[in-house]
């Protein structure tokens, strides 16, 4: 897995005499790499509209849902307790990241229990065209715990999102697992398919019958996926000394907070405040660490936001990359359609197409 690099701006001073913002910019080659589609962002402000509240972020200020959304939505937007003034509108320069996101999962061991950990990979196929279902199946194929590599060796898989389907044939033994393999075969099955938009999955016998008896656990029904998986607000990390890598474990198998004060699943914003901090003495860590401030986060019409500062002197690359790559996951929870990062102190913008691009 690469990193994901900086890129630069430039800004037209002459713009500002009529009055609007607006802006051109450059990507950085030493950061972005040239396969990656570079778009430019553009920001006008207007004391009679706020269409383009998504793309206008305040120095201070935080992102407003848009009028006519939804109660869903207005839950999942940080609010500020100074509100955004169009003095204020930054300008970013921007990189929309390859569109190809490949989910990647590896069997942690501890004391009391395995855990399934996750990754997000944009350079594995950089270059091609890659369909999500496709995607898909490579994650869960290469990904497989199971000794004898069920899904690639016995099924057929079809997606016709937000559904999918796995037809075996064969079954008896050769679908045979031990307990803990059957736990970590439907953690991965179910885990690598939600954050795929996947909301349901069917089991279809060699004749067609939907009653399979796969990894100890006889199916007959459809699969909820979010029943199966349950609450997993929020991504911690985790370095794996044999991948050289951070890899990161849901929330919800850590015990770590996934419902508020009200018994109601975090929002958007509550997911990424709880992400900054852990008890001591876990074997995990948090992914936003000192020297990141998180500004303003939000979720509205499927689009993810998070604005944050990061102090140069202490915040690595790598560690800005473990940063983003906790976000996108966390954002995946939510099955938002793209995440757009802002670094107020690069005035960068980076956006990650997810979900369905």
């Amino acid at each position: 897995m690469e990193n994901m690099k900086k890129i630069s701006f430039s800004f037209a001073s002459a713009i500002l005499i009529a009055g609007c913002s607006g802006s051109g910019e450059e990507t950085n080659p030493q950061t972005v790499d040239s396969s990656e589609n570079e778009t430019v962002d553009s920001q006008e402000t207007n004391d009679n509209t706020d269409d383009n509240s998504e793309d206008q972020v305040g120095s201070d200020g935080n992102t407003d849902t848009e009028k006519g959304t939804s109660d869903d939505d207005a839950e999942n937007v940080d609010s500020s307790e100074e509100s955004e003034t169009e003095s204020d509108t930054e300008v970013y320069a921007g990189a929309q990241l390859n569109p190809n996101y490949f989910i990647d999962t590896h069997i942690i061991s501890q004391p009391d229990r395995f855990y399934l950990a996750y990754a997000i990979d944009r350079d594995k196929e950089k270059g091609q065209t890659v369909t999500p279902e496709q995607r898909l199946k490579i994650s869960l194929f290469e990904n497989d715990p199971s000794e004898q590599d069920i899904l690639s060796s016995y099924t057929e898989l079809t997606l016709d999102w937000p559904s999918l389907t796995i037809q075996f044939d064969q079954e008896g033994n050769d679908l045979a697992a031990t307990s803990a393999q059957s736990v970590l075969f439907y953690d991965a099955l179910f885990g690598i398919s939600d954050l795929y938009g996947v909301e349901d999955i069917t089991f279809l016998s060699p004749d067609g019958e939907q009653r399979m008896t796969v990894a100890e656990r006889t199916v007959d029904d459809t699969i909820t996926v979010k029943d199966e998986r349950g609450e997993t607000r929020g991504y911690y990390a985790i370095y794996d000394k044999e991948l050289e890598e951070t890899l990161f474990i849901p929330g919800g198998e850590l015990e770590e907070p996934v419902v508020n004060e009200s018994g109601e699943p975090l929002s958007f914003p509550e997911t990424i405040e709880k992400m900054k901090s852990v008890e001591p003495d876990t074997f995990y860590s948090t992914a936003i660490v000192e020297g990141i401030e998180i500004v303003s986060s939000s979720i509205t019409n499927g689009v993810a936001t998070v604005q944050y500062t990061m102090n140069q002197d202490i915040v690595t690359e790598a560690d800005r990359i473990v940063f983003e790559n906790a976000i996108q996951l966390a954002a995946l929870d939510f099955h938002a359609w793209e995440v757009r990062l802002f670094n107020d102190t690069l005035k960068e913008k980076r956006t990650y197409p997810l979900v369905g691009q």
